[in-house]
C-alpha cells in the first residue's frame, strides 16, 4: 500500500460542510485511525468537532485514477489554528506526525507529504522567516522518515483572506504565498498548488466543500 502524510492547519484538516458535496467512497482508499488502517470516510481528521471536507480525499481519488490497481492510505496529522512554529522539529505536532508516519511505514510506502498552512502566520510580518522554517520542516521530515526524495506538495492560500470575519486578520497571506513558492522553487521534489478561484465558508477563513473537491 502507498500512503500520504497530511500536515498543516485547519484547511488541511478540512472545514468544508459535509452535507454540501457527495461523499467519496472507494474501498481502495484507507485512513490511519487508532493505530489501524480503516476504509476512508470524511471527516478524515478529528482535530476539532467541526472537522469536515478537506483536500485529501480528492487528492487520493485523483491519484487512484492514475494508479487504479493500487491502494492509498491517508495519515491525518493536521491541526487547526497552528502556526509554522508549532511545526518546529521539537514541537508536539511534529513529534506526533512523525510517530504516525513511522507507524504507517510498517505497512505502507509514503509517497507524498501534503502541507496546507499559513493563515495563522499571515500577520505581524511572520512571513519574513516563514520560508526558512518551512525548509527546515521539509528537511526534517524527509530525514527522520528516511525518504529524502519524497514529494512535498503545498497549497497556496486563497485570496478571500484578509477581508472579513475570521479571515480578516490574515492580511499578509500574499507574502506567505510568495514564501511558499520560493521554498518549492529551491527545494527538490517540492511543488505548490494554486488557490485561484477557491471560495470560502461564511467564516471567510475556511475553504468550502465545493472548492476542496
Amino acid at each position: 500500500m502507498k500512503s500520504i502524510l497530511l500536515i498543516g492547519q485547519s484547511n488541511m484538516a478540512g472545514r468544508g460542510f459535509i452535507d454540501e458535496v457527495p461523499p467519496i467512497i472507494d474501498e481502495r482508499m484507507m485512513m490511519l485511525r487508532n493505530g489501524k488502517w480503516q476504509m476512508m470516510e470524511e471527516p478524515i481528521h478529528s482535530d476539532r468537532s467541526v472537522a469536515g471536507i478537506g483536500p485529501a480525499a480528492s487528492f487520493a481519488k485523483l491519484w487512484l485514477d492514475k494508479h487504479p490497481n493500487e491502494t492509498i492510505g491517508l495519515i491525518p496529522c493536521a491541526d487547526g489554528g497552528t502556526t509554522i512554529d508549532d511545526w518546529a522539529p521539537d514541537q508536539i505536532l511534529t513529534r506526533h506526525a512523525l510517530a504516525e508516519a513511522t507507524f504507517a511505514q510498517e505497512t505502507s510506502e509514503i509517497i507524498g507529504i501534503l502541507w496546507h498552512q499559513g493563515e495563522s502566520d499571515s500577520l505581524n510580518q511572520r512571513y519574513q522567516d516563514y520560508d526558512k522554517k518551512l525548509k527546515t520542516l521539509i528537511n526534517y521530515f524527509r530525514e527522520q522518515l528516511n525518504i529524502p526524495e519524497v514529494p512535498f506538495i503545498v497549497g497556496l492560500l486563497p485570496d478571500f483572506l484578509g477581508k472579513a470575519a475570521f479571515g480578516q486578520s490574515a492580511v499578509e497571506y500574499a507574502q506567505i504565498n510568495e514564501a511558499l513558492k520560493r521554498v518549492t522553487q529551491l527545494t527538490t521534489n517540492s511543488y505548490y498548488v494554486s488557490a485561484q478561484d477557491i471560495t470560502a465558508n461564511p467564516d471567510a477563513i475556511h475553504i468550502n466543500a465545493h472548492s476542496q473537491r
